[in-house]
Protein backbone atom coordinates (compact mmCIF):
# COMPACT_ATOMS: atom_id res chain seq x y z
CA UNK A 1 0.00 0.00 0.00
CA UNK A 2 1.31 3.39 -0.96
CA UNK A 3 1.81 6.36 1.31
CA UNK A 4 -0.88 8.27 -0.53
CA UNK A 5 -3.47 5.61 0.16
CA UNK A 6 -2.50 5.45 3.79
CA UNK A 7 -2.71 9.19 4.16
CA UNK A 8 -6.09 9.22 2.42
CA UNK A 9 -7.36 6.48 4.70
CA UNK A 10 -6.05 8.26 7.81
CA UNK A 11 -7.52 11.60 6.82
CA UNK A 12 -10.82 9.95 6.01
CA UNK A 13 -10.87 8.28 9.43
CA UNK A 14 -9.95 11.54 11.09
CA UNK A 15 -12.71 13.35 9.17
CA UNK A 16 -15.25 10.68 10.15
CA UNK A 17 -14.09 10.82 13.77
CA UNK A 18 -14.36 14.60 13.73
CA UNK A 19 -17.80 14.50 12.22
CA UNK A 20 -18.84 11.84 14.75
CA UNK A 21 -17.60 13.93 17.66
CA UNK A 22 -19.27 17.05 16.29
CA UNK A 23 -22.52 15.12 15.97
CA UNK A 24 -22.16 13.72 19.50
CA UNK A 25 -21.40 17.15 20.93
CA UNK A 26 -24.36 18.63 19.01
CA UNK A 27 -26.58 15.88 20.37
CA UNK A 28 -25.29 16.50 23.90
CA UNK A 29 -25.86 20.22 23.48
CA UNK A 30 -29.39 19.66 22.23
CA UNK A 31 -30.07 17.27 25.11
CA UNK A 32 -28.62 19.73 27.63
CA UNK A 33 -30.65 22.58 26.11
CA UNK A 34 -33.81 20.46 26.21
CA UNK A 35 -33.12 19.36 29.80
CA UNK A 36 -32.44 22.97 30.82
CA UNK A 37 -35.63 24.11 29.14
CA UNK A 38 -37.54 21.33 30.87
CA UNK A 39 -35.98 22.34 34.19
CA UNK A 40 -36.84 25.99 33.62
CA UNK A 41 -40.40 25.05 32.73
CA UNK A 42 -40.70 22.83 35.78
CA UNK A 43 -39.14 25.56 37.94
CA UNK A 44 -41.59 28.11 36.55
CA UNK A 45 -44.50 25.77 37.18
CA UNK A 46 -43.21 25.06 40.69
CA UNK A 47 -42.71 28.77 41.37
CA UNK A 48 -46.23 29.52 40.10
CA UNK A 49 -47.68 26.74 42.25
CA UNK A 50 -45.70 27.84 45.28
CA UNK A 51 -46.75 31.44 44.69
CA UNK A 52 -50.38 30.37 44.54
CA UNK A 53 -49.96 28.20 47.63
CA UNK A 54 -48.22 31.02 49.48
CA UNK A 55 -50.96 33.44 48.53
CA UNK A 56 -53.57 30.96 49.67
CA UNK A 57 -51.64 30.30 52.89
CA UNK A 58 -51.25 34.03 53.54
CA UNK A 59 -54.96 34.59 52.91
CA UNK A 60 -55.86 31.68 55.17
CA UNK A 61 -53.43 32.96 57.80
CA UNK A 62 -54.93 36.45 57.61
CA UNK A 63 -58.43 35.01 58.02
CA UNK A 64 -57.31 32.83 60.91
CA UNK A 65 -55.47 35.69 62.60
CA UNK A 66 -58.46 37.99 62.14
CA UNK A 67 -60.75 35.31 63.58
CA UNK A 68 -58.36 34.72 66.47
CA UNK A 69 -58.10 38.47 67.20
CA UNK A 70 -61.88 38.76 67.07
CA UNK A 71 -62.25 35.80 69.41
CA UNK A 72 -59.62 37.27 71.74
CA UNK A 73 -61.39 40.62 71.74
CA UNK A 74 -64.70 38.92 72.45
CA UNK A 75 -63.21 36.80 75.22
CA UNK A 76 -61.40 39.81 76.69
CA UNK A 77 -64.61 41.85 76.67
CA UNK A 78 -66.49 39.00 78.33
CA UNK A 79 -63.68 38.56 80.86
CA UNK A 80 -63.62 42.30 81.57
CA UNK A 81 -67.39 42.32 82.05
CA UNK A 82 -67.19 39.30 84.38
CA UNK A 83 -64.32 40.85 86.33
CA UNK A 84 -66.20 44.16 86.58
CA UNK A 85 -69.29 42.31 87.83
CA UNK A 86 -67.25 40.37 90.37
CA UNK A 87 -65.44 43.54 91.46
CA UNK A 88 -68.71 45.42 91.89
CA UNK A 89 -70.12 42.55 93.93
CA UNK A 90 -66.96 42.40 96.03
CA UNK A 91 -67.01 46.16 96.61
CA UNK A 92 -70.70 46.02 97.56
CA UNK A 93 -70.04 43.16 99.99
CA UNK A 94 -66.99 44.97 101.34
CA UNK A 95 -68.99 48.16 101.91
CA UNK A 96 -71.71 46.17 103.65
CA UNK A 97 -69.19 44.33 105.84
CA UNK A 98 -67.36 47.56 106.63
CA UNK A 99 -70.62 49.32 107.55
CA UNK A 100 -71.58 46.40 109.80
CA UNK A 101 -68.11 46.40 111.36
CA UNK A 102 -68.21 50.15 111.97
CA UNK A 103 -71.72 49.92 113.46
CA UNK A 104 -70.61 47.12 115.78
CA UNK A 105 -67.50 49.05 116.82
CA UNK A 106 -69.60 52.19 117.37
CA UNK A 107 -72.06 50.22 119.52
CA UNK A 108 -69.19 48.69 121.48
CA UNK A 109 -67.59 52.12 121.85
CA UNK A 110 -70.85 53.61 123.10
CA UNK A 111 -71.29 50.74 125.54
CA UNK A 112 -67.68 51.06 126.69
CA UNK A 113 -68.10 54.83 127.02
CA UNK A 114 -71.26 54.39 129.06
CA UNK A 115 -69.54 51.79 131.26
CA UNK A 116 -66.51 54.04 131.67
CA UNK A 117 -68.72 57.01 132.53
CA UNK A 118 -70.59 54.89 135.07
CA UNK A 119 -67.30 53.65 136.53
CA UNK A 120 -65.96 57.21 136.58
CA UNK A 121 -69.14 58.49 138.23
CA UNK A 122 -68.92 55.73 140.83
CA UNK A 123 -65.25 56.48 141.39
CA UNK A 124 -65.89 60.22 141.71
CA UNK A 125 -68.82 59.61 144.09
CA UNK A 126 -66.70 57.29 146.23
CA UNK A 127 -63.81 59.78 146.05
CA UNK A 128 -66.08 62.63 147.15
CA UNK A 129 -67.47 60.51 149.97
CA UNK A 130 -64.01 59.48 151.12
CA UNK A 131 -62.74 63.03 150.72
CA UNK A 132 -65.65 64.38 152.77
CA UNK A 133 -65.04 61.71 155.41
CA UNK A 134 -61.32 62.44 155.39
CA UNK A 135 -61.91 66.19 155.70
CA UNK A 136 -64.40 65.57 158.52
CA UNK A 137 -61.83 63.39 160.31
CA UNK A 138 -59.15 66.01 159.76
CA UNK A 139 -61.45 68.75 161.07
CA UNK A 140 -62.38 66.65 164.12
CA UNK A 141 -58.71 65.90 164.75
CA UNK A 142 -57.82 69.58 164.37
CA UNK A 143 -60.58 70.57 166.75
CA UNK A 144 -59.44 67.94 169.28
CA UNK A 145 -55.83 69.11 168.95
CA UNK A 146 -56.97 72.71 169.28
CA UNK A 147 -58.98 71.89 172.40
CA UNK A 148 -56.03 69.98 173.79
CA UNK A 149 -53.74 72.90 173.02
CA UNK A 150 -56.14 75.35 174.66
CA UNK A 151 -56.34 73.14 177.76
CA UNK A 152 -52.54 72.86 177.89
CA UNK A 153 -52.21 76.64 177.42
CA UNK A 154 -54.68 77.28 180.23
CA UNK A 155 -52.83 74.86 182.51
CA UNK A 156 -49.54 76.57 181.65
CA UNK A 157 -51.01 80.01 182.29
CA UNK A 158 -52.40 78.81 185.61
CA UNK A 159 -49.01 77.38 186.52
CA UNK A 160 -47.28 80.67 185.64
CA UNK A 161 -49.79 82.62 187.69
CA UNK A 162 -49.28 80.31 190.66
CA UNK A 163 -45.54 80.60 190.40
CA UNK A 164 -45.72 84.37 190.27
CA UNK A 165 -47.89 84.41 193.36
CA UNK A 166 -45.45 82.13 195.15
CA UNK A 167 -42.56 84.33 194.25
CA UNK A 168 -44.52 87.30 195.54
CA UNK A 169 -45.23 85.48 198.80
CA UNK A 170 -48.88 85.22 198.19
CA UNK A 171 -50.78 82.04 198.68
CA UNK A 172 -52.98 81.13 195.76
CA UNK A 173 -56.26 79.42 196.62
CA UNK A 174 -56.67 76.01 195.18
CA UNK A 175 -58.85 75.75 192.14
CA UNK A 176 -62.23 74.25 192.88
CA UNK A 177 -62.23 72.36 189.64
CA UNK A 178 -59.87 71.73 186.75
CA UNK A 179 -60.51 73.64 183.51
CA UNK A 180 -63.07 72.09 181.24
CA UNK A 181 -60.64 71.36 178.38
CA UNK A 182 -57.55 70.61 180.54
CA UNK A 183 -56.05 67.18 179.98
CA UNK A 184 -53.30 65.78 182.19
CA UNK A 185 -50.12 65.65 180.07
CA UNK A 186 -48.89 62.53 181.91
CA UNK A 187 -52.14 60.55 181.36
CA UNK A 188 -53.19 61.97 178.00
CA UNK A 189 -53.12 59.38 175.23
CA UNK A 190 -50.53 60.22 172.62
CA UNK A 191 -51.79 60.18 169.09
CA UNK A 192 -49.43 58.76 166.52
CA UNK A 193 -48.04 61.36 164.16
CA UNK A 194 -49.23 64.32 166.27
CA UNK A 195 -46.91 66.70 168.01
CA UNK A 196 -47.68 66.75 171.78
CA UNK A 197 -47.24 69.88 173.85
CA UNK A 198 -44.22 69.75 176.10
CA UNK A 199 -44.98 69.42 179.83
CA UNK A 200 -44.18 72.56 181.84
CA UNK A 201 -41.09 72.42 184.02
CA UNK A 202 -40.44 74.23 187.27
Amino acid sequence: MSLTEDMARITTAMREAHDSRVAAVSALREAADKQLADLQAEHQQMATAQRAELQQFAETLRRNVATMIHDLDTNRAALNADQRRRLDAFQQELRHDMASFLNERAAERRAAGASQRQSLDDFMRTLRERTSSFLADVHATRMAVHADYVGAQQAWQQFNAEMRQRRAGEAMPKANAAPHNTINAATRERRPGKRQPRAPQE
